[in-house]
């Protein structure tokens, strides 16, 4: 998480504290209003934090078979998809990865199916099945372009997107294929919002390798 973003949402709370202070003695109000005040900011302070430590909380567990992403903090459920599952072409290591994020009332949204903090960087993406529910025996789910969509920020993306590919090859998936979206290498961004998103592989619903 960039610190910049930290000292953003952890500062909003105190900040409001201080405005009402300033308010209370400016104006000469009685200490009611200050109470209120100061209970509102440590009430949005709270949530700040709660908010980093569930942006924070993000993993993702690679093992034999597949991944799992999840959050340790109010996650619910794990996600859950076999190597097999994932479409090879739509592997990526993104840069400026945070400029995806729409600007909602004058807020920087977060979806819950994008595991990065604010401020986040590197990113590797790929495409998997819708989620919901686990992988069936000797099934697999087909890519679901917009819904299936993975975003996993990590200072170790390239070795996150190495290792997927290699999965894929256990998983049966031809050499040539498995790797054929290494040779994009580190990629940077343009644009934000939704002019961003649209410039990952998977992401639109209408995508097509």
């Amino acid at each position: 998480m960039s610190p910049l973003a930290v000292v953003w949402y952890l500062s909003i709370g105190p900040l409001l504290v201080i405005v009402c202070a300033v308010f209370v003695v400016f104006f000469d109000r009685g200490p009611a209003l200050l109470v209120i005040g100061a209970a509102f900011g440590l009430l949005v302070l709270a949530i700040a934090i709660v908010f980093l430590a569930w942006c924070t909380s993000a993993y993702l567990d690679l093992h034999p078979e597949g991944v799992g992403l999840g959050r340790t903090v109010l996650g619910g459920r794990p996600r859950a998809m076999r190597f097999t599952e994932i479409h090879p072409a739509s592997i990526r290591v993104l840069s400026d990865i945070d400029t995806i994020r729409p600007l909602r009332g004058g807020q920087r949204m977060l979806s819950p199916s994008w595991y990065f903090s604010p401020g986040a960087d590197l990113a590797v993406t790929f495409l998997g099945p819708a989620p919901g529910g686990d992988p069936a025996p000797g099934r697999a789910r087909p890519p679901r372009p917009g819904q299936g969509i993975a975003i996993f920020g990590s200072r170790e993306a390239e070795q996150i997107a190495a290792a997927l590919r290699e999965g894929l090859e256990r998983g049966g998936c031809p050499p040539h294929l498995a790797r054929w979206s290494a040779q994009f290498g580190t990629e940077e961004l343009k644009g934000t919002g939704p002019r961003a998103q649209g410039r990952i592989p998977g992401m639109r619903a209408d995508w097509t390798p």
